[in-house]
């Protein structure tokens, strides 16, 4: 009797589990995430900048849906990829400050997409630590010029009849940058310099080699698209394209305002995003894990502190958050900012006004920070150019990015804008208080790991560090 009914349980597990694979292994979407390292939310085509060679990018943003105002939790690349697999704000990972691991006890939404059947991989730049490798499948490193080859290898190699889940996690365009990324490179004398870098031959030619790496994660993505379509996945594949922080610049890497922490977000899934699409309401980087487990027919982690996007797909107009929040801490120098943004606004406190907006140490060490420290020094440097020089800086910041994208023109002290200031105030302070993040004060924060001038190490300093 007992060998009766554990063969009919095992007949009707098997059928269950038949059912399951039937209804779900070929109809869930697979997704592939594309996350450059250090590149700028208008350094492509499709965000308007025309000197850059990114016909990938922009052919997923006019066959799906752009996200003009798409915000990272940190300009900072591991607490920011931290961020984006776990569901949950830097300051509460465990890792929220660069370097840091992510403890074992955090939950990336891969575990549960493998506990559901799906195959979960991670090639390229993993920068997580040791202590979560086993909450993906498949995990392998590679050089930046064979990035594309280790993508689409993964995707010849994934087992047959589940479904996948990719990061695809580049090393371009960090720092430092060689001539031959792409053939023919980017002509210095066409890059478009941004207002708050001098336009100089040094600094144009700085520009020439960053966009000639973001180019080149462009024509790895385009080796994973057509792979896609050789395997017959394309239509039922949520592609994403993110970057983790800002371009590694002055003004732009580690900072919490626009320019640190606005993101290239376009996604493309044929079965459900119509082509063209453009939405113009707040998403933030915390949001992608809510969103995939949902389109993967499954629950929230009740340890997420996102929310789900997945209405936005079908309707660009649909709003699910009105702000979205980012945070600054150790990156090489000691910091402690936080960012509140809205669809009009920009809203930043500063509690370290005493101390410079120095870029990240491979910034200070750039070509383009050389010449602006030269500039500094015989007083030709712009208002817009002296924020990361100049002491003190101001403990609030508000800009109006409808008009001001690139954070120039602080607005704070202005009585106009005094009732605004009061609202991003009291967000600011609701999410500290929801999310327990309070100053520890200057002598809590951990100290410099880098000379502030030269970018050189301090012997004395010490940093808890991991190096993949």
């Amino acid at each position: 009797m007992f060998r009766v009914l554990a063969l009919q349980l095992l007949v009707a597990v098997c059928f269950v589990n038949a059912l399951f694979s039937s209804a779900c292994g070929d109809e869930r979407p697979n997704f592939v995430i594309f996350v450059a390292d250090d590149m700028a939310w208008d350094d492509c085509g499709a965000y308007g900048n025309p000197a850059i060679r990114t016909p990938n990018m922009d052919r997923l943003a006019a066959e799906g849906m752009r996200f003009d105002r798409a915000y990272l939790t940190c300009s900072s690349c591991s607490p920011s990829r931290c961020s984006m697999l776990t569901g949950r704000y830097p300051h509460v990972t465990g890792a929220g400050e660069l370097h840091l691991p992510l403890p074992k006890e955090q939950t990336m939404f891969t575990k549960p997409l493998m506990d559901a059947g799906y195959w979960t991989a991670a090639v390229g730049k993993w920068h997580l630590g040791q202590a979560v490798a086993d909450q993906v499948d498949y995990r392998r490193g590679s050089n930046p010029a064979a990035m594309g080859n280790a993508w689409v290898k993964a995707l010849k190699d994934r087992p047959a009849g589940q479904p996948f889940f990719l990061w695809a996690a580049h090393s371009d365009p960090h720092r430092g940058y060689k001539p031959g990324a792409v053939i023919p490179p980017h002509d210095p004398a066409k890059v478009i310099v941004p207002p708050f870098f001098p336009d100089a031959s040094r600094v144009r030619e700085d520009l020439a080699l960053y966009y000639d790496e973001v180019s080149r994660f462009d024509e790895h993505i385009g080796m994973v698209l057509q792979e896609l379509k050789q395997q017959g996945l394309e239509k039922n594949t949520f592609v994403l394209v993110i970057s983790d922080n800002g371009r590694p610049f002055p003004h732009c890497k580690t900072r919490v305002h626009v320019p640190g922490v606005r993101t290239p977000f376009i996604v493309r899934w044929p079965q459900r995003v119509q082509v063209g699409q453009v939405a113009k309401n707040v998403v933030s980087t915390v949001d992608i894990a809510p969103t995939i487990l949902e389109l993967a027919g499954l629950p929230p982690l009740a340890s997420f502190q996102g929310e789900s996007f997945v209405r936005m797909l079908s309707d660009p107009n649909r709003q699910t958050r009105k702000y979205a929040f980012a945070e600054h801490n150790w990156h090489d120098y000691r910091a402690y900012e936080r960012a509140v943004h809205s669809r009009d606004f920009c809203y930043v406190r500063n509690w370290l006004p005493g101390v410079a907006g120095t870029p990240p140490a491979d910034a200070v060490n750039s070509p383009t920070y050389k010449v602006m420290l030269e500039m500094h020094a015989v007083g030709t440097l712009t208002p817009s150019q002296q924020g990361c020089v100049e002491t003190p800086r101001a403990e609030e910041f508000l800009f109006d990015v409808t008009k001001d994208p690139n954070c120039l023109v602080n607005l704070a002290m202005l009585p106009d804008f005094s009732d605004q200031m009061q609202v991003m105030r009291d967000q600011l302070k609701q999410w500290q208080s929801e999310t327990d993040d309070q100053f520890p004060g200057e002598a809590g924060l951990t100290p410099d790991g880098f000379d502030r001038n030269n970018g050189k190490r301090l012997i004395k300093a010490s940093h808890p560090s991991f190096l993949k």
